[in-house]
């Protein structure tokens, strides 16, 4: 029998994550400023053998955060389908408790890496954010104007289930692991869910060596180290993305100049984000117009949680 719900607790998430919201507020201040610095992706065919695999590059990296009970997630998920990009990668992140393919590390990475709250999310190459279903209408056009060189990996490969690097730059290597779950109410295929994810410090190697021009001796760095990731692969993994970042906040800057229908991007922080119609600087103001959206932004939890509770006592009598 599929779970349920509990009202409370499909209020509460609500009112934190509903993209319905009006703020879309960033937790800067005590994160130090990061960067993301190169992605690449393995074959999972290959991965699956035990040859060894060499990355593929990728022009361009999206990470779709999403939930099933958010209506306008819908509409971003149909923009990003139409895309049919050979030279894009993307990851579909679950980051709320409420949702049935809800995954701790998509939360994390909501939070703590990019520093807001809300969905729909559409993060490209790490430096631009389009909100809501009516920015991502222009993801086509807007990501290449966010063409990034990605840099850092001298040699990644996967071996026998372990993946191995050398960088010359970034601090962390992530490897995300996507695989199919079906969406909890249209049951349409959601092929790329992060559903696992690993992580590890690089290796710092320092090299000595005179510089030929001026006979003076400089050093160098080069980042190598590995982790095994054979317990994360199976048949049923559809991708496998591999990131070198920095630790700490990820800052993004707006990638659209359409409405964010009730958000906005300002300068306090990297990821400060505040009501468009909040123009009166009135912070009390800015906490009702907060609470009346959060307010309206209940009811449709209130009668998903009534007709999920029909549903489920129609099964139960059928069963009896």
């Amino acid at each position: 029998m599929r779970r349920s719900v509990p009202l409370t607790m499909a209020i509460l998430m609500t009112i934190i994550l509903s993209s319905q919201s009006t703020a879309h507020i960033g937790h800067f201040g005590e994160y130090a400023p990061a960067k993301m610095y190169d992605v690449k992706t393995f074959e999972v065919d290959c991965a699956l053998t035990n040859e060894t695999c060499i990355a593929n590059e990728t022009t361009h990296f999206i990470e779709y955060f999403s939930a099933d009970w958010c209506e306008p997630c819908a509409l971003v998920s149909e923009e990003i389908e139409s895309l049919n990009r050979s030279d894009t990668t993307v990851v579909q992140h679950h980051p709320s408790p409420a949702d049935l393919h809800f995954y701790s590390e998509s939360n994390i990475r909501l939070y703590e890496t990019y520093g807001f709250w809300g969905v729909p999310d559409v993060v490209l190459n790490g430096e631009g954010l389009l909100v809501g279903p009516s920015q991502s209408n222009e993801l086509e056009a807007t990501l290449d104007n966010f063409t990034r060189e990605w840099n850092g990996f001298l040699e990644l490969i996967l071996a026998n289930g372990t993946l191995s690097w050398q960088a010359d730059d970034g601090h962390v290597v992530h490897v995300w692991i996507t695989k199919n779950r079906p969406h909890e109410y249209t049951y349409a295929d959601q092929p790329l869910v992060v559903t696992n994810h690993a992580y590890a410090n690089v290796t710092d190697q320092v090299f000595n060596y005179t510089n030929d021009t001026n006979q003076t001796e400089e050093t160098y760095h080069i980042y190598n180290s590995s982790m095994n990731i054979s317990d994360l692969l199976d048949e049923n993994v559809t991708s496998i993305v591999v990131t070198l970042e920095t630790p700490g906040r990820i800052p993004l800057i707006r990638a659209s100049s359409l409405s964010s229908q009730g958000y906005d991007l300002v300068d306090e922080g990297p990821n400060d984000f505040v009501p468009t119609d909040s123009k009166s600087g009135s912070e009390s103001d800015f906490a009702i117009a907060v609470f009346g959206f959060m307010l309206a932004a209940i009811i449709p939890a209130i009668i998903m949680y009534i007709q999920t509770a029909r549903k489920q006592k129609v099964l139960v009598d059928e069963s009896e």
